[in-house]
Protein backbone atom coordinates (compact mmCIF):
# COMPACT_ATOMS: atom_id res chain seq x y z
CA UNK A 1 0.00 0.00 0.00
CA UNK A 2 1.50 3.48 -0.68
CA UNK A 3 0.60 7.10 -0.94
CA UNK A 4 0.05 7.30 -4.26
CA UNK A 5 -2.45 4.03 -4.37
CA UNK A 6 -4.25 6.15 -1.37
CA UNK A 7 -4.18 9.28 -3.63
CA UNK A 8 -6.08 7.58 -6.27
CA UNK A 9 -8.71 6.29 -4.40
CA UNK A 10 -9.52 9.37 -3.22
CA UNK A 11 -9.69 10.96 -6.54
CA UNK A 12 -11.86 8.33 -7.96
CA UNK A 13 -13.98 8.65 -4.85
CA UNK A 14 -14.60 12.47 -6.13
CA UNK A 15 -14.48 12.36 -9.64
CA UNK A 16 -16.74 8.92 -9.98
CA UNK A 17 -14.84 8.18 -12.80
CA UNK A 18 -11.48 6.52 -13.31
CA UNK A 19 -10.42 8.47 -16.50
CA UNK A 20 -10.77 11.77 -14.70
CA UNK A 21 -8.93 10.20 -11.83
CA UNK A 22 -6.05 9.30 -13.33
CA UNK A 23 -5.99 12.81 -15.33
CA UNK A 24 -6.08 14.79 -11.78
CA UNK A 25 -3.00 12.26 -11.03
CA UNK A 26 -1.44 12.90 -13.77
CA UNK A 27 -1.06 8.71 -14.50
CA UNK A 28 -2.40 6.55 -17.09
CA UNK A 29 -6.00 4.97 -16.59
CA UNK A 30 -4.68 1.48 -16.92
CA UNK A 31 -1.99 2.35 -14.22
CA UNK A 32 -4.32 3.72 -11.86
CA UNK A 33 -7.12 1.21 -12.35
CA UNK A 34 -4.37 -1.82 -12.01
CA UNK A 35 -3.03 0.39 -8.58
CA UNK A 36 -6.52 0.40 -7.26
CA UNK A 37 -7.31 -3.70 -8.32
CA UNK A 38 -4.33 -4.44 -6.23
CA UNK A 39 -5.13 -2.42 -2.87
CA UNK A 40 -8.47 -4.11 -3.25
CA UNK A 41 -7.21 -7.29 -3.51
CA UNK A 42 -4.82 -6.44 -0.30
CA UNK A 43 -7.66 -5.14 1.74
CA UNK A 44 -9.93 -7.65 0.61
CA UNK A 45 -12.52 -5.48 -0.51
CA UNK A 46 -14.04 -3.95 -3.24
CA UNK A 47 -13.85 -0.27 -2.86
CA UNK A 48 -16.14 0.95 -6.31
CA UNK A 49 -18.80 -0.17 -7.89
CA UNK A 50 -17.95 0.04 -11.35
CA UNK A 51 -20.37 0.57 -13.81
CA UNK A 52 -20.69 1.26 -17.43
CA UNK A 53 -20.75 5.70 -16.83
CA UNK A 54 -19.98 6.15 -12.89
CA UNK A 55 -18.28 4.61 -10.56
CA UNK A 56 -19.89 4.57 -6.82
CA UNK A 57 -17.86 4.09 -3.81
CA UNK A 58 -19.23 0.66 -1.73
CA UNK A 59 -20.41 0.68 1.77
CA UNK A 60 -17.37 -1.39 2.45
CA UNK A 61 -15.03 1.31 0.56
CA UNK A 62 -16.29 4.34 2.27
CA UNK A 63 -14.18 3.85 5.53
CA UNK A 64 -11.60 3.11 3.33
CA UNK A 65 -12.18 6.53 1.12
CA UNK A 66 -12.29 8.59 4.62
CA UNK A 67 -8.93 6.91 6.18
CA UNK A 68 -6.69 7.32 2.89
CA UNK A 69 -7.93 10.98 2.77
CA UNK A 70 -6.96 11.04 6.64
CA UNK A 71 -3.74 9.99 5.90
CA UNK A 72 -3.05 11.93 3.05
CA UNK A 73 -3.62 14.87 4.86
CA UNK A 74 -1.25 14.44 7.08
CA UNK A 75 1.27 13.02 5.06
CA UNK A 76 0.59 16.83 3.58
CA UNK A 77 1.43 18.62 7.11
CA UNK A 78 4.55 17.34 6.80
CA UNK A 79 5.28 19.17 3.77
CA UNK A 80 3.25 22.31 5.15
CA UNK A 81 5.41 22.07 8.73
CA UNK A 82 8.64 22.34 6.33
CA UNK A 83 7.40 25.24 4.08
CA UNK A 84 5.50 27.87 7.21
CA UNK A 85 8.98 28.05 8.50
CA UNK A 86 9.70 30.34 5.00
CA UNK A 87 6.03 31.48 4.38
CA UNK A 88 2.76 30.89 6.69
CA UNK A 89 0.83 32.35 4.01
CA UNK A 90 2.21 31.21 0.75
CA UNK A 91 0.21 28.70 -1.63
CA UNK A 92 -3.12 28.39 -3.24
CA UNK A 93 -5.76 28.14 -1.09
CA UNK A 94 -9.56 26.29 -1.97
CA UNK A 95 -12.15 28.28 -0.51
CA UNK A 96 -16.05 27.55 -1.81
CA UNK A 97 -19.22 29.77 -0.62
CA UNK A 98 -23.03 29.19 -1.27
CA UNK A 99 -24.67 30.36 -3.57
CA UNK A 100 -26.31 32.81 -2.21
CA UNK A 101 -23.47 34.57 -0.69
CA UNK A 102 -20.13 33.82 -3.63
CA UNK A 103 -21.63 36.00 -6.20
CA UNK A 104 -21.81 38.82 -4.24
CA UNK A 105 -18.83 38.44 -1.91
CA UNK A 106 -15.75 37.01 -4.66
CA UNK A 107 -15.76 40.26 -6.56
CA UNK A 108 -14.83 42.22 -3.55
CA UNK A 109 -12.94 39.61 -1.40
CA UNK A 110 -10.70 38.42 -4.94
CA UNK A 111 -8.85 41.91 -5.88
CA UNK A 112 -8.52 42.34 -2.18
CA UNK A 113 -6.91 39.26 -1.60
CA UNK A 114 -4.72 39.76 -4.59
CA UNK A 115 -3.50 43.22 -3.65
CA UNK A 116 -2.49 42.77 0.22
CA UNK A 117 -1.73 38.50 -0.34
CA UNK A 118 -0.46 37.86 -3.75
CA UNK A 119 1.60 34.64 -2.76
CA UNK A 120 -1.77 33.03 -1.33
CA UNK A 121 -3.96 33.12 -4.93
CA UNK A 122 -7.82 31.38 -4.81
CA UNK A 123 -8.86 28.73 -6.04
CA UNK A 124 -12.93 29.00 -5.67
CA UNK A 125 -16.20 27.38 -5.53
CA UNK A 126 -19.62 27.79 -5.26
CA UNK A 127 -21.80 24.83 -3.93
CA UNK A 128 -25.46 24.31 -1.71
CA UNK A 129 -24.30 23.61 1.94
CA UNK A 130 -24.17 20.12 2.24
CA UNK A 131 -22.13 19.69 -0.95
CA UNK A 132 -19.39 22.32 0.74
CA UNK A 133 -19.83 20.27 3.89
CA UNK A 134 -18.84 17.27 2.18
CA UNK A 135 -15.77 19.06 0.03
CA UNK A 136 -14.25 20.39 3.03
CA UNK A 137 -14.04 16.76 4.46
CA UNK A 138 -12.50 15.26 1.56
CA UNK A 139 -9.97 18.21 1.36
CA UNK A 140 -11.72 19.41 -2.08
CA UNK A 141 -11.86 22.86 -0.30
CA UNK A 142 -9.75 24.17 2.32
CA UNK A 143 -12.49 26.87 3.61
CA UNK A 144 -15.92 27.24 2.99
CA UNK A 145 -18.18 30.44 3.31
CA UNK A 146 -21.48 29.34 4.99
CA UNK A 147 -24.59 30.27 6.88
CA UNK A 148 -26.01 29.11 10.00
CA UNK A 149 -27.24 26.69 11.19
CA UNK A 150 -24.74 24.34 10.45
CA UNK A 151 -22.43 21.56 12.57
CA UNK A 152 -20.18 18.88 11.81
CA UNK A 153 -17.66 17.50 14.80
CA UNK A 154 -15.08 17.57 12.20
CA UNK A 155 -15.61 20.66 11.39
CA UNK A 156 -14.73 23.96 12.74
CA UNK A 157 -16.51 27.16 12.55
CA UNK A 158 -15.40 31.37 12.93
CA UNK A 159 -18.52 33.56 13.00
CA UNK A 160 -18.27 36.92 10.24
CA UNK A 161 -21.12 38.86 10.33
CA UNK A 162 -24.72 39.37 10.39
CA UNK A 163 -26.55 39.98 6.96
CA UNK A 164 -30.17 42.08 7.09
CA UNK A 165 -32.12 40.27 4.39
CA UNK A 166 -34.68 43.16 2.05
CA UNK A 167 -37.98 42.56 -0.03
CA UNK A 168 -36.96 43.47 -3.70
CA UNK A 169 -39.91 44.73 -5.82
CA UNK A 170 -40.74 46.22 -9.20
CA UNK A 171 -41.23 50.27 -9.59
CA UNK A 172 -44.73 50.93 -8.91
CA UNK A 173 -45.41 48.46 -6.23
CA UNK A 174 -47.02 49.59 -3.53
CA UNK A 175 -44.03 48.56 -1.11
CA UNK A 176 -43.05 51.83 -3.76
CA UNK A 177 -45.06 54.52 -1.52
CA UNK A 178 -43.31 52.60 2.17
CA UNK A 179 -39.93 54.08 3.92
CA UNK A 180 -39.60 50.36 5.86
CA UNK A 181 -41.57 46.94 5.09
CA UNK A 182 -43.25 45.10 7.99
CA UNK A 183 -42.35 41.32 6.69
CA UNK A 184 -45.80 40.35 7.45
CA UNK A 185 -46.67 42.28 4.85
CA UNK A 186 -45.07 39.91 2.37
CA UNK A 187 -47.85 37.72 0.60
CA UNK A 188 -47.11 34.23 -0.11
CA UNK A 189 -49.06 34.52 -3.44
CA UNK A 190 -46.50 36.78 -5.11
CA UNK A 191 -43.31 35.67 -3.55
CA UNK A 192 -39.77 34.38 -5.97
CA UNK A 193 -38.67 31.54 -3.84
CA UNK A 194 -35.34 29.82 -4.33
CA UNK A 195 -35.92 26.21 -4.92
CA UNK A 196 -35.78 23.22 -2.11
CA UNK A 197 -32.42 22.47 -0.82
CA UNK A 198 -31.16 25.98 -1.03
CA UNK A 199 -31.05 27.22 2.81
CA UNK A 200 -31.82 31.05 2.05
CA UNK A 201 -35.22 29.56 0.85
CA UNK A 202 -35.12 28.19 4.39
CA UNK A 203 -34.46 31.26 6.46
CA UNK A 204 -36.61 33.54 4.59
CA UNK A 205 -39.28 31.16 5.19
CA UNK A 206 -38.40 30.64 8.87
CA UNK A 207 -37.92 34.56 9.09
CA UNK A 208 -41.83 35.53 7.24
CA UNK A 209 -44.40 34.23 8.95
CA UNK A 210 -46.65 34.83 6.00
CA UNK A 211 -44.46 32.90 3.62
CA UNK A 212 -45.32 29.09 4.68
CA UNK A 213 -46.50 27.12 1.71
CA UNK A 214 -49.13 28.58 -0.39
CA UNK A 215 -52.26 27.21 0.32
CA UNK A 216 -54.40 24.57 -2.08
CA UNK A 217 -56.79 27.57 -3.03
CA UNK A 218 -53.31 29.76 -3.85
CA UNK A 219 -51.31 29.89 -7.27
CA UNK A 220 -48.13 27.71 -6.03
CA UNK A 221 -44.41 29.58 -5.65
CA UNK A 222 -42.76 30.47 -8.61
CA UNK A 223 -39.53 28.66 -7.79
CA UNK A 224 -36.24 30.22 -9.40
CA UNK A 225 -32.79 28.55 -9.69
CA UNK A 226 -30.42 31.57 -8.44
CA UNK A 227 -30.93 34.98 -6.80
CA UNK A 228 -30.06 36.65 -10.36
CA UNK A 229 -32.91 34.37 -11.81
CA UNK A 230 -35.37 35.18 -9.24
CA UNK A 231 -33.75 38.91 -9.82
CA UNK A 232 -34.94 39.22 -13.36
CA UNK A 233 -38.35 38.00 -12.46
CA UNK A 234 -38.78 40.51 -10.53
CA UNK A 235 -37.49 42.92 -13.33
CA UNK A 236 -40.83 41.04 -15.45
CA UNK A 237 -43.39 42.36 -12.80
CA UNK A 238 -43.68 38.22 -11.90
CA UNK A 239 -43.58 39.14 -8.48
CA UNK A 240 -41.80 40.48 -5.68
CA UNK A 241 -39.03 38.26 -3.48
CA UNK A 242 -36.41 39.18 -0.12
CA UNK A 243 -32.82 38.80 -1.01
CA UNK A 244 -29.82 39.26 1.22
CA UNK A 245 -28.51 42.96 1.71
CA UNK A 246 -25.10 42.40 -0.42
CA UNK A 247 -26.80 40.92 -3.39
CA UNK A 248 -28.75 44.85 -3.53
CA UNK A 249 -25.32 46.41 -3.37
CA UNK A 250 -25.44 47.30 -7.07
CA UNK A 251 -29.33 47.70 -7.00
CA UNK A 252 -28.59 50.88 -9.27
CA UNK A 253 -27.00 48.41 -12.04
CA UNK A 254 -30.71 47.10 -12.15
CA UNK A 255 -33.56 49.74 -13.69
CA UNK A 256 -36.86 48.97 -12.75
CA UNK A 257 -36.29 47.62 -9.63
CA UNK A 258 -36.47 48.97 -6.15
CA UNK A 259 -36.31 47.94 -2.42
CA UNK A 260 -36.96 49.22 1.34
CA UNK A 261 -35.81 48.12 4.39
CA UNK A 262 -37.73 45.72 6.77
CA UNK A 263 -38.83 47.58 9.89
CA UNK A 264 -37.75 45.72 13.36
CA UNK A 265 -37.21 43.58 13.89
CA UNK A 266 -35.26 43.23 10.97
CA UNK A 267 -34.57 38.95 9.49
CA UNK A 268 -31.30 37.97 8.98
CA UNK A 269 -28.50 35.31 8.81
CA UNK A 270 -25.57 35.08 10.29
CA UNK A 271 -22.56 33.86 8.09
CA UNK A 272 -19.50 31.67 9.02
CA UNK A 273 -16.28 30.54 7.96
CA UNK A 274 -15.80 26.57 8.41
CA UNK A 275 -12.69 24.62 7.87
CA UNK A 276 -11.39 21.12 8.99
CA UNK A 277 -10.64 20.64 12.38
CA UNK A 278 -7.46 19.22 11.01
CA UNK A 279 -6.92 21.72 8.61
CA UNK A 280 -2.94 23.12 9.29
CA UNK A 281 -2.65 26.66 7.76
CA UNK A 282 -4.58 28.54 10.84
CA UNK A 283 -2.54 31.87 10.04
CA UNK A 284 -4.74 31.12 6.59
CA UNK A 285 -7.99 30.93 8.03
CA UNK A 286 -7.54 34.24 10.12
CA UNK A 287 -5.86 35.72 6.98
CA UNK A 288 -9.41 35.01 5.40
CA UNK A 289 -11.73 36.00 7.97
CA UNK A 290 -10.09 39.94 8.35
CA UNK A 291 -10.11 39.98 4.54
CA UNK A 292 -13.67 39.22 4.26
CA UNK A 293 -14.59 41.35 6.72
CA UNK A 294 -12.75 43.71 4.98
CA UNK A 295 -14.15 43.12 1.54
CA UNK A 296 -17.68 43.95 2.91
CA UNK A 297 -17.33 46.29 5.34
CA UNK A 298 -20.04 48.89 5.23
CA UNK A 299 -22.46 46.37 4.14
CA UNK A 300 -23.42 44.06 6.57
CA UNK A 301 -22.49 44.11 10.18
CA UNK A 302 -19.16 42.63 11.50
CA UNK A 303 -18.61 40.86 14.45
CA UNK A 304 -16.07 39.50 16.47
CA UNK A 305 -13.26 37.71 15.11
CA UNK A 306 -13.81 34.68 18.02
CA UNK A 307 -15.16 31.51 18.88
Amino acid sequence: MTLNELRYIVAVAQTQHFSKAAEACHVSQPSLSIAIRKLEEELGITIFQRGKRQVKVTPEGEAVVQQAQKVIEEAEKLTYLKSIQKSPLEGVLKIGAIFTIGPYLYPSLIPYMRQHFPQMPLHIDEDYTENLRKKLLTAEIDIAVLALPFSDPAIETLKIYDEDFMPLFYEGHDFSHRSEINVNDISNTELLMLGKGNCFRDQVIAACPSCQSPSANTNSWVVGSSLETIRHMVAMKLGITVMPVTALARQTEYPGLDSRPFSEPVPKRRVVLAWRSSFPRKEAVKVIAQSLQEALAGQVDLLPLDK
